[in-house]
């Protein structure tokens, strides 16, 4: 009966030990799938923010052509009606457009560098969030699996300390059988002597 006993608790152990895998591996699996849905919202609103980015950009190159036609037509205009001096005055014109025209494709350039680099840093922060996540779920794991060996070790001494303490009561009785006998045959012997 204390060997059935025996097996029954090594039985429960190992139930116990397939359960705790398995709901360490339901919990990696919510955590991915969580993780994906996240990176799914991340890139959604990434995508939706480019196209209200590109759909700007592309009105004001629209604004900025329109403007670029009509002074291209102002000077024409000028450069039929007025002399020399207009013509001149339209090309100091022109070439002041054209120095706008730089400083505004700076300024895109260098907000575009910007966006670029805060996107880059957002994607370094998102991989060490996940890297953190990561680390603290190892070190949770590993945590619940030191606890679970010092708990199984602590059975299984329990089991030895049971199973030496029977051993003991046994010597202790075939020791006590034994004196029995000894003093009976000692008894007979005594008896027939008389």
């Amino acid at each position: 009966q204390v060997w059935e006993q025996k097996q029954e608790r090594l039985k429960q152990i190992h139930a116990d030990i397939k359960r705790f895998n398995e709901e360490s591996r339901r919990l990696k699996d919510q955590q991915r799938e969580r993780e994906r849905l996240e990176d799914e919202r991340v890139l959604e609103h990434q995508r939706q923010k480019a196209e209200r980015e590109a759909a700007l950009e592309a009105e004001q190159e629209r604004l900025r052509l329109e403007k670029e036609k009509e002074l291209a037509r102002l000077r024409a205009t000028q450069q039929r009606a007025q002399d020399w001096q207009a013509e001149r005055d339209a090309l100091r014109a022109k070439r002041n457009q054209e120095v706008a025209d730089r400083e505004w494709r700076r300024r895109e350039l260098e907000k575009a560098r910007k966006k670029a680099e805060l996107e880059q840093q957002l994607r370094r922060d998102r991989l060490e969030q996940v890297a953190q996540k990561e680390q603290y779920l190892a070190m949770q794991v590993e945590q619940d699996r030191q606890e679970f060996q010092r708990v199984l070790r602590a059975h299984q001494e329990q089991l030895e300390r049971e199973e030496l303490e029977r051993e003991q009561r046994e010597l202790r009785r075939r020791a006590h059988a034994e004196d029995l006998r000894r003093q009976m045959q000692e008894l007979r012997q005594q008896r027939q002597r008389q």
